[in-house]
């Protein structure tokens, strides 16, 4: 049996696309756990009227905890009433189009047994495959080079906006490209990843993750540590190798995301989003460092 956690914040068209997607694709005898982040909106309020089913609970928390703690919220929810099969945790602005999305994921694990396991992750509008987002981890020089970058960034959020559009082409080049990838590849003297390819052990996108009955009865958290936003990906892929867990990456599965929406929707002013953002980075990085110098000790 499968449990899907999805969190919300105030984007409730984006929340309608990703439950109705999971009603035209999952089993009947799946359940839809929606979290509300603190909309405080009414938004999920609007949604608990609309979606009135056996199938679908939710749970309205009065303030913003993050992403992680969000995430655990509807994880312990789903592990201690439904203790299912499997767990999709998943952001509010993925669609689920595979119809034989579930039977593939069964059939993936009868025959690599993963623990933690990645989709093809495709936002539509700009053609960018997000997975797998990296091969191996971080080193605690880059991690500290990134920090200094973002906290030079706080002070000129406008420089921080022209990197997100360089970003943002890049990623779309270097997606349809093999000739780009393998240049760019190079060029971060790192080696090239192709959406194509199954990997295992590797850095998943976060906004739609599976987990296997083994991670679901051994942990009390899907995340942890608990940023408040960004770097979950990384603090996984670390807790999976400390724990001996399998990782896998299966371009047989796919969704797609609409990257960022609930976000975008919660904050109008461009700038003070961007601040907001930038003061996570740094957070989350700083939270991180850490994480990485102790597990060096």
């Amino acid at each position: 049996m499968f449990c899907y956690v999805i969190l919300h914040y105030k984007n409730i068209q984006d929340t309608r696309k990703c439950l109705d997607s999971l009603i035209k694709t999952a089993a009947q005898t799946s359940h839809f756990i929606v979290v509300d982040n603190g909309s405080n909106d009414s938004s999920g309020e609007q949604l608990q009227k609309e979606y009135k089913s056996k199938q679908v609970d939710f749970l309205i928390l009065k303030d913003n905890i993050g992403f992680s703690k969000g995430n655990n919220v509807g994880f312990r929810f789903a592990k201690n009433n439904y203790s299912p099969d499997f767990m999709v945790i998943s952001n509010n602005d993925v669609v689920f189009h595979q119809e034989n999305f579930e039977k593939q994921v069964i059939k993936i694990y009868s025959q690599e047994g993963f623990d933690v396991l990645g989709p093809d992750v495709y936002i539509p509008k700009n053609k960018e495959h997000q997975n797998p987002i990296f091969l191996e981890g971080i080193t605690i020089q880059e991690l500290t080079d990134e920090i200094e970058e973002y906290k030079k960034y706080e002070s000129n959020p406008s420089k921080f906006k022209k990197r997100l559009k360089l970003h943002w082409v890049k990623n779309r080049i270097v997606s349809q490209s093999l000739v780009a990838r393998k240049l760019y590849s190079r060029i971060r003297n790192k080696e090239e990843i192709d959406y194509r390819n199954e990997y295992e052990n590797v850095g998943l996108q976060g906004s739609c993750i599976i987990i296997s009955k083994r991670y679901i009865q051994n942990e009390e958290k899907m995340f942890d540590p608990e940023p408040f936003l960004y770097c979950e990906e990384e603090f996984l892929y670390y807790k999976c190798q400390d724990k001996g867990y399998k990782v896998l990456y299966s371009p047989q599965i796919r969704i797609n995301h609409e990257e960022a929406a609930s976000f975008t929707y919660a904050n109008s002013n461009e700038l003070e989003r961007l601040k907001f953002m930038l003061r996570q980075h740094v957070a989350a990085r700083e939270m991180l460092l850490d994480y990485l110098k102790a597990r060096e000790d």
